[in-house]
């Protein structure tokens, strides 16, 4: 079943009009017909589903069918990075992590960072197109860019961690026990957390990880920690 998004879409909405983009998409790209069936998210746990009873480019609409309300995954991840300098290489990071399943990601700006805003904007585009191709239905929240200092100093979660590269003590973060559902990851720069910024992190009880002997760029340390996050949690349900 094809997967739209709207954040307007509630779960008692009779009849849905696609906007004239999302319209012209389904007439003229997806060929889709009077009688097809669609279902609609509005990113928030709503599975909206209809049957098209008009199909034109410049206006479809969509009778309910049926609808459902899904439930948030209580194991909650939040990847907090540091934006690369090439504006690409972010996005690839959000579509992967949005088909993930992450639930929220933090930009933070640190003493080696090349890139120190972001493009809030095309970020949320890219991941409602990683939401639509997953098929999922809660969308990973963007936070606003803010220090590194300042993330340390306001954040909560049961359990956060910094991967870095100094050779400093660190755990895997392979073996390390989650004991709580809401975990914050931290990956740096490509020029990689400071000194002085790791210490800071430390002193405030977060936990200073590796993510193998290799050394990965910012975007694939970002991914490879959150699916290894991921496989820990869904092993600790099963258990």
């Amino acid at each position: 079943m094809t997967l739209f998004y709207d954040a307007s879409v509630e779960l008692n909405v009779k009849e849905f009009i696609f906007n004239k983009e999302e319209s012209k998409h389904l007439a003229k790209v997806l060929r889709m017909s009077i009688g097809d069936i669609i279902s609609v998210t509005n990113g928030m746990g709503v599975e909206w589903i209809g049957k098209l009873s008009l199909v034109t480019p410049y206006k479809v609409i969509a009778k309910l069918k049926d609808s459902v309300k899904h439930q948030k995954n209580k194991n909650q991840i939040h990847l907090v990075i540091a934006p690369t300098k090439n504006n690409n290489r972010m996005e690839w990071l959000l579509e992967k992590i949005t088909e993930l399943g992450v639930a929220s990601i933090t930009f933070i700006s640190c003493d080696n960072s090349e890139r120190k805003i972001i493009k809030k904007k095309r970020f949320e585009k890219i991941i409602i197109s990683g939401l639509k191709q997953s098929q999922q239905f809660f969308l990973p929240k963007i936070n606003e860019i803010i220090s590194f200092k300042e993330f340390i100093t306001t954040h909560e979660s049961d359990q956060t961690f910094i991967a870095h590269c100094e050779d400093q003590p660190k755990q895997k973060l392979i073996d390390i026990k989650l004991t709580g559902s809401e975990i914050s990851l931290m990956i740096g720069p490509e020029g990689d957390f400071s000194p002085s910024e790791i210490n800071f992190a430390i002193e405030r009880n977060i936990v200073p990880v590796s993510l193998g002997k290799q050394r990965f760029r910012t975007e694939t340390a970002g991914i490879l920690g959150c699916h290894l996050l991921l496989i820990k949690q869904q092993q600790n349900t099963i258990l």
